[in-house]
């Protein structure tokens, strides 16, 4: 992948729906950068299966600080972000007015 070209940011990218849509952007020859949380190895073999022309940059939504660092990591290693797609998350069974703040963090 040729740095400075325009990227795509997908978050939680490293399976189910976010992996599909990293190798489907990379099948279109974008520039992808994604994000995992959990499994390493699981992320860089993505890399690796796909030549490095999606890269994998850790991200636990958790930390809020974290975002901005990651944008200006993904513009430096990969290129401009003209794209993002909100995937990662986590499912919580609840009703929303029931929802604690600490839990919906």
């Amino acid at each position: 992948m040729s740095e400075g070209k325009e990227a795509y940011l997908i978050s939680g990218g490293s399976r189910g729906i976010g992996r599909a849509i990293v190798e489907a952007l990379v099948e279109q020859d974008f520039a992808v950068a994604f994000t995992w949380n959990s499994n390493e190895e699981q992320a860089r073999e993505i890399e690796t299966l796909t030549n490095y022309k999606a890269r994998a940059f850790q991200l636990d939504l958790r930390d809020r600080r974290r975002p901005a660092d990651l944008v200006a990591e993904v513009e430096t290693a990969v290129g401009p972000i003209v794209g993002l797609v909100n995937n990662a998350g986590i499912q919580r069974s609840a009703l929303t007015a029931m929802t604690t703040d600490e839990s919906w963090d």
